[in-house]
C-alpha cells in the first residue's frame, strides 16, 4: 500500500512541472520567431557574393582582435563598447552579419541589434568566414 503523503507529493510534483496552463499553445510557438537567426558561413558568402551592396558585416571583436585580422570591408564595432547606442546610427535597409571569434558575442549583438528591428544574422567565428571565402585583411 502506497502512503498517502507520497501519492500527494507525487500529483504536487506533476502539477509544477507541467504546462503554465495560463499561456495557450499560440502564446507559447509565438514567443520564437520562424525567421532563422543564424546563417552558415557559406549561405552568408553566397549572400553577399549576389547582392554585396545589402549586406554589412559587423565584427563585433575588440580593436585589437580586429586589428589582427578581419574582412575585408568588415565594420568594426566592439559588443562591449556601447554597442546599442552605436547601432542607432545604421540604416535600418540593409542585413547585417554578425560574427566575432566564436559566435558568442556576435549572438548576444544579434539579439540587441533584432530588438531594434534590423535584420541581424549570427555567422559565428572569424575562421569559419575565412573558411567560407571572404577575403580577409
Amino acid at each position: 500500500m502506497i502512503p498517502k503523503v507520497a501519492i500527494a507529493s507525487s500529483v504536487i510534483f506533476m502539477l509544477a512541472c507541467g504546462q503554465n496552463p495560463s499561456r495557450s499553445t499560440h502564446e507559447m510557438s509565438s514567443s520564437y520567431p520562424q525567421e532563422s537567426r543564424t546563417l552558415t558561413a557559406a549561405e552568408a558568402y553566397k549572400r553577399w557574393k549576389e547582392n554585396p551592396d545589402q549586406v554589412v558585416i559587423l565584427d563585433v571583436r575588440t580593436p585589437d582582435e580586429y586589428q589582427g585580422g578581419h574582412i575585408k570591408g568588415a565594420q568594426n564595432l566592439n559588443l562591449y563598447d556601447d554597442f546599442e547606442k552605436a547601432i542607432q546610427k545604421l540604416p535600418k535597409d540593409k542585413e547585417y552579419y554578425l560574427h566575432c571569434a566564436s559566435g558568442r558575442r556576435s549572438g548576444m549583438a544579434m539579439e540587441i541589434m533584432r530588438k531594434h528591428g534590423f535584420r541581424a544574422y549570427n555567422l559565428g567565428g572569424y575562421r569559419d568566414l575565412v573558411q567560407a571565402g571572404f577575403p580577409k585583411e
